[in-house]
């Protein structure tokens, strides 16, 4: 009972967590659901998001192939596999997975995939994007500092250079919405991010935006 009681609430916390992308929290918590439980489908999967989520696509990709290999493939997998061969920058192996994910019926973010699938084909385009994860990068650290405005025009270049980035778009809309004061531009940054990936802190943000717009 207690067992039951405690993965019930690492696994809300962990999803708050990726939720509010506080990927180091969530990872922390799936761990622990990982002491209790082993290598179960949802630690796998959404440890690996937490992975991606820190910016480490080969450990990702390990957990996400660990899944196939204990549970086969599935979807929601495949489309996390074709994000995390994307963002390692290989573009030959980005092209594989997104083209197996794409394959699916019931494939989740087909719009997201389907416009990487068409930047993976253009080398120059994708040099820019891989090359833009530097600015994702930048954008995060002087958050972290408390440069602000530094924050936004580094993920707005992000933003720039790779336009499937929803991250990047959706870290822009929250400076943009809570730094900056623009929240039409904030709006129509989220709502940029909202058509490429379903993701729930997006959506709450669109919405927020648009409630004080």
């Amino acid at each position: 009972m207690l067992r039951s009681l405690l993965l019930r609430a690492y696994e809300r916390l962990a999803l708050n967590a990726l939720a509010s992308g506080d990927y180091p929290r969530a990872e922390r918590m799936l761990r622990r659901m990982e002491r209790q439980e082993g290598e179960t489908r949802r630690v796998l999967h959404n440890l690996a998001l937490a992975r991606l989520g820190q910016g480490d696509a080969g450990g990702a990709v390990r957990l996400l192939d660990r899944l196939v290999d204990l549970y086969g493939e599935a979807p929601a997998v495949l489309r996390a596999l074709a994000d995390a061969a994307y963002l390692s920058g290989d573009r030959d192996d980005a092209r594989r997975r997104i083209a197996a994910a794409l394959a699916e019926p019931d494939c989740p973010d087909r719009t997201l995939l389907t416009r990487r699938a068409a930047l993976c084909e253009d080398a120059a385009a994708h040099a820019r994007a891989m090359a833009g994860k530097r600015d994702f990068a930048d954008g995060n650290a002087r958050l972290a500092a408390g440069d602000k405005d530094a924050a936004l025009a580094a993920f707005r270049r992000a933003a720039e250079a790779d336009p499937t980035d929803f991250v990047a778009l959706n870290n822009l809309g929250t400076l943009l919405m809570n730094h900056a004061g623009d929240r039409k531009g904030a709006e129509k940054v989220f709502a940029r991010a909202a058509a490429l990936a379903d993701q729930p802190v997006v959506r709450r943000n669109l919405a927020a935006a648009r409630e004080r717009s």
